[in-house]
């Protein structure tokens, strides 16, 4: 078991590590589309993939029986709920606090989600590694410069309930793999109804992703960042508890934070970095904790 946990501990750090490729490749790419858009656009290219991958993978009918199950609609749901936050939260508050809030939150709305659908605490160590890794998050933060102060406050409270929608999925799909649906099938199935939800946002200015640049992007942000991130996150929460992989995500900022300084030449002051150190020392822990096998409480 000890060796199945530490392999998944590896495999969501890689996920974390894609995630963190977004907001680069979304400036690399240029395009000028709103951010809805490409949400819209990442969700699209994402489910389809996930549904091709299932379907290769297993019976395809499978996908059906899931879309019947109240579980299924709600885990979407709450995907599309977290898009629609998030990029709520980046077009009023700012790319800092969208990320940072969201981020910083995810491991505890999910860990507290997971103990209400009878799931138990992760465990003294999860919660020592978490602050750490919160608190580094909390040290990349950058000021706002000018952005108002009731657009900040608009814009945490989009990403407290992104954070919050990202903690229900995650526990929906911890369900779904408890109750013997694979993980691939479940998010196949969830991420394809928030894809149809999304729909429409593609048309906010979709128009601008109909060229070169556009198609790298859908591609890269769909398949990599989405279904096969997501695939690597379903194997983690079929293995390690909902509020360890949420932890062992925190990955995505860190590496966000070195291709914006490496990539985009943007500026890290010290405290950044201390940060950077804090989240690596709390991915570290959690990932030792669980390559021992050490039990959840």
């Amino acid at each position: 078991m000890s060796g199945l946990r530490g392999r998944a501990v590896l495999v969501v750090i890689a996920s974390g590590f894609l995630f963190g490729t977004t907001g680069t490749s979304v400036v690399l790419a240029g395009t000028g589309a709103s951010p809805l858009s490409i949400a819209a656009l990442r969700m699209l290219v994402g489910s389809l993939g996930l549904l091709a991958v299932a379907s290769l993978q297993r019976d395809w009918r499978r996908i059906l029986l899931l879309w019947r199950l109240r579980m299924t609609w709600f885990m979407g749901l709450g995907v599309a709920g977290y898009m629609v936050a998030f990029f709520a939260s980046v077009q009023t508050g700012g790319v800092a606090i969208a990320s940072l809030v969201s981020i910083a939150l995810s491991p505890l709305f999910t860990a507290v989600f997971a103990r209400f659908h009878g799931r138990p605490w992760p465990g003294l160590v999860w919660l020592l590694s978490t602050a750490l890794a919160v608190i580094g998050v909390a040290l990349l933060g950058t000021p706002m410069g000018g952005t108002g102060s009731a657009n900040r406050l608009l814009g945490t409270l989009f990403a407290v309930v992104a954070s919050a929608a990202y903690g229900s999925y995650t526990v929906f799909g911890a369900q779904l793999v408890a109750r013997a649906h694979h993980a691939t099938d479940a998010l196949a199935a969830s991420f394809s109804l928030g894809a149809l939800v999304l729909l429409p946002l593609l048309f906010t200015s979709g128009s601008l992703l109909l060229n070169w640049r556009g198609l790298v992007l859908g591609l890269w942000l769909g398949l990599a960042t989405t279904t096969m991130s997501y695939v690597m996150f379903g194997y983690g929460i079929t293995h390690l508890a909902p509020g360890v992989v949420a932890t062992l995500v925190l990955s995505e900022p860190l590496v966000a934070t070195v291709l914006g300084v490496s990539v985009l030449g943007e500026h890290m002051p010290a405290q950044g970095w201390i940060g950077c150190a804090l989240i690596g020392a709390g991915l570290i822990l959690v990932a030792r904790n669980e390559t021992k096998g050490a039990p959840v409480v």
